[in-house]
């Protein structure tokens, strides 16, 4: 599956850009039938960064997924890519 079919949005509140610069998170609203897997693998081909950890809840606005970076990896750059400063 392509990782743009995986990954359907960011998800950009308030509480996800505190989350983004200081535990190194990015969050996304992703496919309801994706597994972590497949989450970590269209994280890390789309942002080129190593993940560390992935956890999923689901919402009334879909899945949502919280993407942990591997030590070493900026999500501050990673969302620089994404135009969402």
């Amino acid at each position: 599956m392509n990782a743009y079919d995986i990954i359907i949005q960011p998800w950009l509140t308030e509480k996800s850009m505190d989350a983004r610069s200081s535990e190194q998170r990015l969050e996304f609203i992703v496919r309801r039938s994706a597994s972590k897997q497949e989450i970590a693998e269209a994280v890390k081909t789309i942002f080129e960064v190593e993940v560390a950890k992935v956890n999923v809840r689901n919402t009334k606005h879909g899945k949502h997924a919280s993407v942990k970076l591997a030590e070493g990896y900026d999500a501050e750059d990673a969302a620089m890519r994404l135009g969402a400063f």
